[in-house]
């Protein structure tokens, strides 16, 4: 004991020391305890959070790709209709037009062969009224 004593270990370090040994086991049953319990529970609660997490994050990828891929076909079978439907009127155009040409033609044939009809009779008029005409201009010049 006299290595202790030269050390200025006395029996107030073995007290220390029991009172150290007394307030660790106590906090580590009341605070230190409690609190890695509460500590695990809680990373077990964030384990799983995070794991729902990426779940949500999975099925969020999965549905946009789903949206994606519907959207591509939604889009597909617009176009078809529309091209359908651009078709179809561009068919209808060209029989109108078809047939408001022929129905033109004809309207300008007719006009043709009544404007000529009108030359002619108007021709044989003048030709009728050219001698009488004439003499009318003769006898005038005559007078």
């Amino acid at each position: 004991m006299d290595i202790f004593g030269q050390l200025g270990i006395n029996t107030t370090a073995a007290f220390q020391f029991v009172f150290f040994s007394i307030a660790l086991l106590f906090l580590s049953k009341v605070v230190f305890a409690p609190y890695a319990h509460a500590l695990e529970e809680r990373q077990r609660r964030t384990k799983g959070g995070e794991d729902l997490a990426l779940e949500y994050q999975n099925k969020s990828v999965e549905l946009q790709t789903e949206y994606e891929t519907k959207l591509r076909t939604l889009n597909g079978e617009i176009k078809t209709i529309v091209d359908s439907a651009k078709s179809q009127a561009n068919k209808e155009y060209e029989a109108l037009i078809a047939n408001v040409r022929t129905d033109s033609e004809k309207l300008v044939q007719e006009n043709r062969s009544k404007i000529s009809a009108a030359v002619q009779t108007a021709a044989a008029d003048l030709k009728s009224q050219t001698t009488a005409v004439a003499m009318a201009i003769t006898t005038k010049l005559l007078k």
